[in-house]
């Protein structure tokens, strides 16, 4: 079963999201499955599509994303880009199976 962990709403084209590790700096590298300080930008970047009838933009966390405090972080942007600045940030308490606390930055 899939379990949606966050919904972003509002007005997005080209939808990626990132997750970085409060405590070390880590970036989830979503290639590798893993966290890691030296993962290619394009690794980290995590694309979603739209769902038509919540409307907004449901993120399932991976499932083997270690516990922890993290920075969401989403972009629009066509082509992932170090330079690309975050449209919405948002912290989040993950515990392995929920989000058990979120926070706008």
């Amino acid at each position: 079963m899939i379990k949606i962990q966050v919904i972003i709403y509002g007005t997005i084209t080209d939808f990626y999201y990132r997750l970085v590790r409060l405590v070390d700096g880590k970036q989830w590298d979503n290639v590798n499955l893993e966290l890691n300080r030296k993962a290619t930008y394009a690794d980290t970047a995590i694309s979603i599509t739209r769902d038509v009838y919540i409307p907004g933009y449901p993120i399932t966390l991976p499932s083997n994303l270690p516990n922890g405090d993290y920075h969401l972080l989403v972009y629009d942007a066509a082509a992932p880009a170090n330079t690309d600045d975050p449209v919405q940030k948002k912290g989040i308490a993950w515990d392995g199976e929920m989000v058990r606390n979120m926070f706008s930055l």
